[in-house]
């Protein structure tokens, strides 16, 4: 069984031989949609010069590459208020992308019994923020003069959102779509669940099932401290989502763990020092979560290595089909 047939059969109900690890997917992210070199998050067959990192994204929104942070933050608001946005903020034209020129120029990079990966940037709160401000997007969102047109906006965006989901499906085989949308800080999160609820769940419950109806796994992406959001975001049946460490990821996997499949860090707090240290560590780590529906995500620098990392990775595999053989 492949990588690719493992991960749907995991996600999908069917008979599956481990419990994906991160390096299962392959992010497939080419220079030619701008929204991609805005946000410094390129994966393609030619190597990526971050040097060009930056600039105009979608909806006329132009982003600037911080280096010592790796990533991007927008420069400016384009709109004075959302009330504007059908005049003021243009939407990409998808139809003049070259989707088949892109997919032959990555054509060996495609060739993987991986699952290729995407993301979306950015989902709904995100984008409010990117277009008015943090603090203009918060107060808009909790006033009732501005909620319809939100929820127009956040409605435009899943349309456009699903037809960028169904082009790499189409033309690039894609099996995973990542939608990006940061929903905390790290004391906090931004919003109360019902407003949540209220203004961006039914949105990406349209997305997922949408993107679930194109054979596409979805995950969320959402950083901050977002406990009291998360029955929220099963409700949208969406996959998975990863988190961070500042959740108490093992608290919500006794909560929920029978109904959602978390994805969890296995990243040991100090690196290995031998083969049998790494192969030890991601044991017991396998037997925490061994009656668990879970993911296991770890990072290389974080495992001491890419040679640690690998051996972590191998080993959660190997348990996984001693486990489900």
């Amino acid at each position: 069984m492949t990588p690719r047939e493992n991960l749907h059969a995991f996600y999908e109900g069917g008979k599956f031989e481990w419990k994906p690890v991160g390096s299962d997917r392959k992010n497939f992210q080419p220079e030619e949609i701008c929204e991609y070199v805005a946000r410094a998050f390129v994966f393609q067959q030619e190597p990526f010069d971050k040097a060009k990192a930056g600039g105009m994204g979608w909806f006329d929104i132009e982003w600037k590459y911080e280096p010592e942070v790796g990533g991007s933050i927008s420069l400016k608001p384009t709109l004075e208020d959302v009330s504007e946005w059908k005049e003021k903020m243009p939407f990409p034209d998808l139809t003049k992308i070259d989707w088949e020129g892109i997919a032959a120029k990555n054509a060996e990079y495609l060739k993987t019994d991986k699952a290729i990966s995407f993301t979306v940037f950015t989902g709904y709160f995100e984008r409010l923020i990117s277009l008015l401000s943090f603090e203009e997007a918060a107060m808009e969102l909790i006033m009732e003069d501005y909620q319809d047109d939100i929820n127009e906006l956040f409605t435009a965006l899943t349309d456009y959102y699903i037809d960028f989901a169904a082009h790499f499906r189409k033309y690039f085989g894609a099996d995973y779509v990542v939608i990006h949308d940061d929903w905390g800080t790290q004391r906090s999160a931004f919003f109360s669940p019902a407003l949540h609820k209220k203004m961006i769940i039914p949105h990406l419950t349209r997305f997922v099932s949408e993107c679930h109806k194109m054979g596409l796994v979805v995950e969320m992406h959402s950083c901050g401290f977002i406990e009291e959001l998360i029955p929220n975001l099963i409700s949208t049946g969406i996959d998975t989502w990863p988190g961070q460490g500042l959740c108490d990821k093992r608290k919500l996997i006794k909560e929920y763990g029978d109904k959602f499949k978390f994805s969890v860090l296995a990243n040991p707090k100090t690196a290995p020092a031998s083969e049998a240290e790494a192969r030890q560590f991601a044991k017991d780590i396998y037997d925490e979560f061994r009656d668990k529906m879970v993911v296991f995500w770890c990072h290389p620098q974080k495992c001491g290595g890419p040679e640690y990392h690998k051996i972590i990775v191998d080993t959660l595999v190997e348990e996984g089909r001693k486990q489900f053989a």
